[in-house]
């Protein structure tokens, strides 16, 4: 079971400058670019954002809502340097850490119980280790996925004033949905503002409200998005922490000789790029949810599509979703100069898969002859002698003798 922990540190920006400068401390501050009354907010204190400010607020609206305001210009070798001591401290607690930004940071504590003990234990005595060591205060958040222990954290933020101390909020696996409804939908993190704008037309203000609707209808009317959007809202998220050397989108481009729009080309072109995706993709023990092919033509001109996957830790499931997408995306006669496949939406391979697609059966996955054993033998061929050891071959029609 995974469990892990989101560190959201409250005002990042404005507590290192505190750090920096003590006299800041308890005052309404917040950083913006200077010289420029039409400029917006990028962060603030507790203090300004009592008094009424926002982030992405324009500097003389500010002014005029708080006189007071102490305005300092972006210091980013200061944010990077405080990001980098605070991430170096979680590290010690986590075999895996995903930095998010300045300060932010998710963990993945699964299976560290017997070296570090609980979880909620864990969290605690990092914050207190955080104010000990770093003088920052922590809000941390604690569930079996990444959009609901982000949410925790986010909840604080419906307080005003902000609390002074930030306790582990510990959401219990199985009530997920339930902790989620009654907030706001600006609890839910990553909701783009086109469909807040489209939400918030239709008077759905509770993250409750959304996940009371039927998947098919938010489909409907986001497309795909509505589907994650319904899952988010039920609190479901298949994605994986990952480390900053692995990416959250893995992809491939290759530039042609010489430019053309014959398929018998673009299409082993394609399949040798799917399957070099999928090996990677295996390697890491992760599977895609979505694959993109971009075209760039001859006269510079772009195209794309992009399509859902089904279970995608096969080449054919690649193979077979990237040559649809090709096909949809090639509606020009000018000839393509270079092909580009991505896989994004990344999630752990085997591990809630089911949000869109319901993984294979495990007798098929083990079975002899089945595809998963196929696709496991052809990635140890070519793992000891590369790519070109196997090829894929062509179906030759038989011929009957009369």
């Amino acid at each position: 079971m995974r469990t892990i922990l989101y560190v959201d540190p409250p005002a990042f920006c404005t507590s290192v400058e505190g750090l920096v400068a003590p006299a800041l401390r308890s005052r309404p501050v917040a950083v913006a670019p200077p010289g420029a009354d039409r400029a917006v907010i990028l962060a603030l204190s507790p203090e300004a954002r009592a008094a009424g400010l926002v982030r992405g607020m324009a500097i003389r609206l500010a002014r005029r809502i708080c006189p007071d305001l102490i305005l300092l210009p972006p210091n980013p070798q200061l944010y990077a340097r405080a990001s980098r001591a605070l991430h170096d401290l979680l590290a010690r607690w986590a075999p895996i850490i995903e930095p998010r930004g300045y300060g932010h940071a998710f963990l993945d504590l699964s299976g560290t119980e017997r070296l570090f003990g609980p979880p909620h234990d864990v969290a605690a005595r990092l914050r207190q280790e955080a104010r000990q060591r770093l003088r920052l205060t922590l809000s941390v958040g604690l569930a079996r996925n990444k959009v609901v222990s982000e949410a925790a954290t986010r909840t604080y933020r419906q307080h005003t004033p902000l609390p002074t101390d930030y306790p582990p909020l510990a959401v219990q696996r199985g009530t997920e949905a339930r902790f989620l409804a009654p907030y706001p939908l600006a609890v839910l993190p990553n909701i783009p503002d086109l469909i807040r704008r489209r939400l918030d037309d239709y008077q759905l203000d509770r993250i409750g409200d959304v996940a009371g609707l039927r998947e098919a209808d938010l489909i409907a009317v986001f497309g795909l998005l509505g589907r994650t959007l319904w899952a988010r809202a039920q609190g479901i998220d298949p994605r994986p922490v990952l480390p900053p050397h692995i990416r959250h989108t893995f992809r491939l481009s290759h530039t042609l000789a010489t430019d053309t729009n014959d398929l018998t080309i673009l299409h082993p072109l394609l399949r040798r790029l799917t399957d070099q995706l999928g090996r990677r993709l295996r390697q890491r023990g992760l599977a895609a949810r979505r694959i993109t092919v971009l075209l760039e033509f001859t006269d510079y001109a772009k195209a794309h599509r992009s399509l859902p996957l089904p279970v995608a830790t096969l080449d054919t499931d690649l193979w077979s979703t990237a040559r649809r997408a090709l096909g949809t995306a090639l509606t020009r006669r000018t000839a393509v100069r270079v092909v580009t496949v991505r896989v994004d939406h990344l999630v752990t391979a085997g591990v809630q898969l089911d949000l869109w697609e319901t993984s294979p059966p495990p007798d098929e996955a083990v079975s002899p002859g089945s595809p998963h054993s196929l696709q496991a033998a052809v990635d140890r061929i070519t793992t000891r002698w590369g790519a070109r050891a196997a090829q894929h071959g062509t179906t030759v029609p038989s011929h009957r003798s009369e």
